[in-house]
């Protein structure tokens, strides 16, 4: 099965969206934890407060955000959150101590559109192709993550690290010019009279796996952007040139998830395409102490959990917006993105935290938990029907 040409334009339409907001957003993950623990009065635990503490607001008011997409419709809410996000990029930007810089992260996280953006890609797809759609997604994301870590590291060097957040306040204005006069139209859908209650259906088993899952993705991976750079750094690698890191790292993702995934789905075996993610995440945190040795192994690290990463973030929303209908699927999502954003805030205040005590704490607590996720269950694929 596969995208048809009405699909193929909001999903495109969609993917430039999230990328273009999400581009900034990335620009500042390669270098964050080298730079921030240099304002006035920072240290690698007030770093890792400011990495983390947009997260922890995002994960906070996913849930509204997502609410108000369902009542008020989700141009209007993607519209707010966007300017709220622009809004606080260029606050960040004028942060001059490590105090000021966490105050304007909190305003800056109060644009939590990721929800309703998840759940507006579940309204103008069939669910049969919808891993193929959050793939995509995924690519442009992934494409806005290279670009930025390409960028980000050169950018910060040459103009200095907060005048990367007027960037970012530059994209989420293109953003908000993109969502106003592109967002695709969304046709209501008849309700469900089965449709389950949001908290019935959180319960159910296959939810919980789902919300676990977007915790612990989330979580990992603020673990491992925030020590990665560190670990180059310390082996002589400067922060103008971790850019050619991330470029190896990042290649297996680009070029090989998309279609990967699009087979598997096309074959009805996404299930073990979830297993193969989590086991590439498992094995990136298990050789990680070996990497800070080798670089060979550095960039194999590397790979291997940008990769398995990749696949698990095309997944999981897929599974989701397939188990729930349109009337709830923004509130939903926003339950999901709270798990996931929660996850990333742990992770990105862990980190630094971890970091300060023993630079191989963050490594051994990410292997733990990602251990814990398998034993707990991965989530598996919704049965689809082949119509749909």
């Amino acid at each position: 099965m596969k995208l048809d040409s009405r699909e193929m334009k909001a999903v495109i339409t969609v993917a430039i969206i999230m990328a273009s907001r999400l581009l900034g957003i990335f620009l500042i993950l390669p270098v964050f934890s080298v730079y921030t623990e240099k304002y006035p009065g920072s240290d690698l635990a007030l770093a890792g407060i400011a990495f983390g503490i947009y997260a922890l607001v995002q994960s906070l008011l996913q849930l509204p955000f997502g609410w108000a997409s369902d009542r008020f419709g989700r141009k209007p809410v993607l519209l707010l959150g966007i300017g709220i996000f622009t809004a606080g990029s260029v606050l960040c930007g004028m942060a001059d101590t490590i105090n000021e810089l966490i105050l304007a992260r909190i305003v800056q996280g109060g644009g939590a559109i990721t929800s309703v953006a998840i759940a507006s890609l579940g309204d103008v797809t069939r669910p049969g192709v919808r891993a193929q759609s959050f793939t995509i997604v995924g690519i442009g994301v992934g494409t806005s993550f290279l670009l930025a870590i390409v960028l980000g590291p050169l950018l910060a060097a040459r103009i200095g690290f907060s005048s990367l957040f007027y960037i970012l306040a530059a994209l989420g204005a293109v953003s908000i010019l993109i969502t106003f006069f592109f967002f695709p139209e969304i046709q209501k859908e008849t309700p469900k009279a089965q449709e389950q209650g949001i908290m019935k259906l959180i319960t159910d088993p296959e939810m919980r796996r789902l919300l676990v899952s977007a915790l612990i993705l989330a979580l990992s991976v603020n673990l491992f952007v925030f020590i990665y750079p560190l670990t180059w750094t310390a082996l002589g690698v400067s922060e103008a040139a971790l850019w050619k890191v991330y470029l190896m790292a990042l290649i297996p993702s680009v070029v090989f998830v998309y279609p990967y995934v699009r087979y598997t789905e096309i074959r009805n075996s996404l299930g073990i395409t979830a297993k193969a993610g989590w086991a590439l995440i498992a094995l990136a945190f298990l050789i990680y102490p070996f990497g800070a040795r080798a670089a060979w192994i550095l960039y194999g690290v590397g790979m291997a959990y940008f990769a398995g990463h990749s696949i698990i973030q095309s997944l999981l929303p897929a599974f989701l917006t397939q188990r729930v209908g349109q009337e709830k699927r923004g509130a939903t999502t926003g339950i999901y993105n709270l798990a996931s954003f929660f996850g990333s805030s742990l992770g990105g205040m862990m980190a630094g935290f971890l970091y300060q005590l023993n630079p191989n704490l963050p490594v051994i607590t990410g292997l733990l938990f990602v251990i814990g996720w398998g034993l707990f269950g991965l989530p598996n694929a919704p049965a689809i029907r082949r119509h749909e």
